[in-house]
C-alpha cells in the first residue's frame, strides 16, 4: 500500500537583520536576514513535515507545534521532522522518495541543492538518490518572486513496510 503526501510552507524574510540565521533543509545558508517565524523558520523542513503528516492523515505542523507555545520559540525544525518521522515508522511506512520545490529570488538555491539533498536524506534515513530538490525564481510575478520570502512545496511517497 502506498500513500502520497503533499506539504507547503512559506515565510517572509525578516524586515531587518536580527541575527537570526537562514535555515533551509536543515543547514545554514549565508544570507543577510533570516525568516520571520516562531521556530527557526526552515520552510523546507516545515513543508516536509506537512507532506509526511498529509500522507498519514495527520494535522499540519502548526497543529502539532503551535507558535503560541513558548517551547517552540526558535526551535530546530529537525525536531519537528523527527516527531512526524517517528509516527511514520510507527504506522509501518517507509519513505520511497521526496520531491522538494522552492520558489525564491534569493538566496540562489542551485549552489546548495546537493547539501539540501544530503541533509534531508540523512534526517530521514534514506538514500540521497531518493531526494530531489528543484528551485525557481518566480520571475518577479509574486511577492516571493520579488524577493520577499521563500515558498516551498514537498511531495512524499510512502510504502507500507511488509514484514517477512
Amino acid at each position: 500500500m502506498y500513500r502520497i503526501g503533499f506539504g507547503v510552507d512559506s515565510h517572509r524574510f525578516e524586515a531587518v537583520s536580527t541575527g537570526k540565521k537562514l535555515m533551509l533543509g536543515g543547514i545554514e545558508i549565508p544570507h543577510p536576514v533570516g525568516m520571520e517565524s516562531h521556530s527557526d523558520g526552515d520552510v523546507i523542513l516545515h513543508a516536509l513535515y506537512n507532506a509526511l503528516a498529509s500522507a498519514l492523515g495527520e494535522g499540519s505542523i502548526g497543529t502539532a507545534f503551535p507558535d503560541s507555545k513558548e517551547e517552540n520559540q526558535g526551535r530546530d525544525s529537525k525536531e519537528f521532522v523527527a516527531h512526524i518521522l517517528q509516527k511514520t515508522r510507527q504506522e509501518g511506512y517507509i519513505i520511497q522518495n521526496v520531491g522538494v520545490s522552492l520558489e525564491c529570488k534569493t538566496p540562489k538555491i542551485n549552489p546548495h541543492e546537493k547539501a539540501f539533498k544530503e541533509s534531508i536524506a540523512q534526517l530521514l534515513g534514506i538514500k540521497v538518490e531518493q531526494v530531489a530538490v528543484h528551485a525557481t525564481t518566480g520571475e518577479s510575478l509574486t511577492a516571493v518572486g520579488k524577493g520577499k520570502g521563500i515558498y516551498t512545496q514537498v511531495i512524499v511517497l510512502l510504502e507500507k513496510h511488509q514484514k517477512r
